[in-house]
């Protein structure tokens, strides 16, 4: 696992003490789990990690208390934020057993899309996230769906997608990745109305450089 949270053990909790905690740049958080505990985290190394590695990856969390020090491996299980400046408000994280498979969501990434013929087609990506279940050493950081070879009109759903070693889709298979469709008749209307704009623009322009010359 090489994303790391350090986590010290808090021992006032409300909201009081969780706003005071926030003033300091520090995160008030809770494990579940095994262990419940009420931790305190740093907001900035927080943030680094949602930037680097998502929210769906295994994580050890690392305990101090006191002189005491604990490990944990634990998934990030829901993070509230501010409704307005969006900033994380809370951290609810939870223990896993390494022997015991987690259900998680997994980002879907497409590729392939410079090898595809250019058909004239749209790429329309309808499912962002899949479920999948397998043990937390083999949680996927995304979903690979190869789009190289989708033409016009076609589809691919979950069944044609081939999941990493390990890992088993929660998500029902039949539902629709991505479709290729042709474009609508209001987005071909829109670029025939920029072209024509464009031509009058440049007919508008050229007795004023005929008189110029």
């Amino acid at each position: 696992m090489d994303a790391v949270l350090n986590a010290e053990i808090r021992s006032e909790t409300g909201k009081g003490a969780a706003h005071r905690l926030r003033q300091q740049g520090v995160l008030p958080a809770v494990l579940y789990g095994e262990s419940q505990k009420h931790l305190s985290l740093n907001l900035r190394e927080l943030q680094k990690l949602l930037s680097s590695q998502g929210s769906s990856q295994l994580v050890t969390l690392k305990v101090k208390e006191g002189r005491k020090k604990q490990e944990f491996p634990v998934l990030i299980k829901e993070i509230q934020y501010h409704p307005v400046k969006g900033h994380p408000l809370h951290v609810d994280l939870y223990q896993v057993s390494m022997e015991r498979e987690v259900v998680v969501k997994i980002p879907i990434v497409l590729t392939g899309e410079e090898e595809r013929e250019n058909d004239g087609s749209i790429i329309d990506l309808q499912l962002y996230e899949v479920e999948v279940s397998c043990l937390p050493v083999n949680i996927p950081a995304k979903i690979d769906v190869d789009i190289s070879g989708l033409t016009m009109n076609n589809s691919i759903t979950l069944a044609d997608v081939t999941p990493p070693s390990g890992v088993e889709f929660v998500t029902p298979l039949s539902e629709t990745v991505v479709t290729a469709h042709a474009p609508r008749v209001e987005e071909v209307a829109e670029e025939a109305e920029a072209e024509g704009e464009t031509e009058s623009e440049a007919t508008a322009e050229e007795p004023a450089e005929q008189q110029a010359e």
